[in-house]
């Protein structure tokens, strides 16, 4: 049965050099346990933290992931995505402690394998990638170098596959609403599924100690049904003291819309969008959905499709959804990137991304940092700063049709549409599309063997991956090829004979009518 006791007491119970799985959800009463614990007692020490999908802060305020940036406290972390968590940056930057990146999904697909003790997991994800160990092998900075692999290449079936490794945690750090008096947890009030079923199984069969933070307890047996997390794999409960240690984001304390305890106006969340860049990409990218009915936005300029798809009437035919296993409602965007306004369905985020290794998605639009001639994009590093690839990987490597998307140059790029064209008003300082990326997030290589749609979409120019590499495809009104374009890029890249111009509606102010027109 479990026990229900502090944070501090909680944190006591862990052993050093434990492996510890971190459902990455603001368990704020948890989480600032492990550094006051180990100020006063030295210990737990030598931690290996290990988290799939970025939580936060954005900054270096010791909150969300922040939490475990702390050398000699943590001796490795393994993540998804650290880009968000700037102390945990700095700390891998500064080689203070080892540290690999992931895909999101394959992580917590490897909790399962490891609850069922299965030999690891065996997939296609991160081939030709950074996590491939024939490139980079995931490994972030020079003190990981000499460490080992966590992933290796098999050939299954005279097919190359990847095995990433299992391992054996003794520590799970999981997140629910209530528990009751046998630690049954549900998830009534949570505005997120992630893997916690998935990470406290793979703990508790590996003998190890599974700590759940919860909202409220209850003195009443929860309804079979109701039951996320059972009682069998859960050690410890931690109450939270407020809903400010148990918010539902780390910048929004409760919205009930996120769970289904209310229902959100969504027209009211719909702003026009002015006419600018970022319009003119999401208004090419509205004219690929066509057919498409489960559709994945990205961060950034990707969530504004969905403003573009509103103003075009066409939103109530796609299924939104967001990898951490919400289904349905208006995914939201920015600093709160995950829950959605009025969900229809939660799953876990495993089967989320079983969903998706399996071709489930009709379309997705992420976006780009750097783009090379051989259709390589860079997401996860640029420079000296760590991002990470999240879910990234798994995503473009299985959807049906994969749209890259964002402004041609970065950096103070100013554009303006003037009579239906568009007009450069200042470039961008720093290019694109390179002569090489500096991290392959998503192989092109890889992805011209397959029979996926890719193309790339910016506010000037649209390219499309064929066998031979990238092609320019079209070409804004207003834009010069060699001087807006070609001059501006680290490669040349095929032209098509066909060179069209791109499509008059996108550079005008009323809506496109793509539902009218059959698109």
């Amino acid at each position: 049965m479990a026990k229900f006791v502090s944070a501090d007491e909680a944190v006591r119970h862990i052993p050093n050099g434990a492996i510890m799985l971190v459902v990455p959800m603001p368990s704020e009463e948890l989480y600032p346990a492990f550094h006051r614990v180990y100020s006063q007692t030295g210990a737990p020490k030598d931690l290996t933290v290990i988290w799939t999908a970025g939580l936060g802060p954005f900054s270096t305020e010791r909150r969300g992931m922040n939490h475990f940036a702390y050398p000699g406290m943590v001796k490795r972390i393994v993540a998804g995505h650290l880009g968000l968590n700037h102390e945990v940056g700095r700390m891998i930057a500064q080689e203070e402690v080892e540290a690999y990146n992931l895909p999101q999904g394959t992580l917590c697909q490897l909790y399962r394998e490891i609850a069922a003790g299965r030999p690891g997991l065996v997939t296609r994800v991160g081939l030709g990638t950074f996590v491939d160990p024939r490139v980079e092998g995931g490994k972030l900075n020079r003190r990981t170098q000499p460490c080992e692999d966590l992933v290796e290449v098999l050939q299954v079936g005279g097919e190359e596959l990847l095995r990433y490794k299992p391992f054996r945690p003794q520590v799970g750090l999981i997140r629910g609403t209530t528990a009751d008096p046998e630690g049954n947890i549900t998830v009534e009030d949570e505005a997120l599924c992630m893997e916690n079923f998935e990470a406290a199984m793979a703990v508790a069969n590996s003998g190890g100690i599974v700590i759940a933070q919860v909202e409220r307890i209850s003195d009443q047996p929860a309804k079979p049904h109701a039951v996320s997390i059972p009682g069998i794999f859960v050690h410890y409960v931690v109450v939270a003291a407020n809903r400010h240690a148990h918010p539902h984001t780390l910048f929004t304390e409760h919205d009930p819309s996120y769970t289904g305890g209310a229902r959100a106006d969504l027209e009211r969340e719909f702003q026009p969008m002015p006419l600018t860049a970022e319009k003119v990409i999401c208004r090419r990218v509205a004219l690929e959905l066509g057919d498409a009915r489960r559709v994945n936005l990205g961060v950034g300029i990707p969530t504004s499709i969905a403003s573009v798809a509103h103003e075009e009437g066409i939103l109530d035919r796609l299924t939104l959804n967001t990898e951490v296993g919400v289904l349905g409602g208006l995914p939201q965007s920015g600093k709160n990137f995950g829950p959605a306004k009025n969900p229809s369905a939660f799953i876990s985020q495993a089967a989320m991304f079983d969903f998706y290794d399996g071709g489930g998605l009709d379309l997705t639009c992420v976006g780009i940092a750097q783009v090379d001639g051989e259709g390589n994009v860079n997401v996860s590093k640029i420079g000296p700063k760590i991002i990470g690839c999240g879910g990234f990987i798994n995503i473009t490597q299985s959807t049906k049709s994969v749209i890259f998307c964002g402004e041609f140059t970065a950096v103070g790029n100013r554009t303006a549409i003037q009579n239906g064209t568009l007009q450069i008003l200042t470039e961008g300082k720093v290019q694109k599309f390179v002569t090489a990326v500096e991290q392959i997030t998503f192989s092109g290589a890889v992805a011209r063997r397959g029979r996926q749609k890719i193309l790339f979409v910016t506010e000037r120019c649209v390219f499309k991956l064929v066998p031979a590499g990238l092609e320019l495809t079209e070409i804004a009104p207003g834009i010069d090829l060699e001087r807006d374009v070609l001059g501006q890029m680290g490669f040349r890249p095929l032209i098509a004979k066909d060179l069209k111009v791109m499509d008059a509606r996108i550079f005008q102010t009323p809506p496109m009518n793509c539902r009218s027109a059959g698109e």
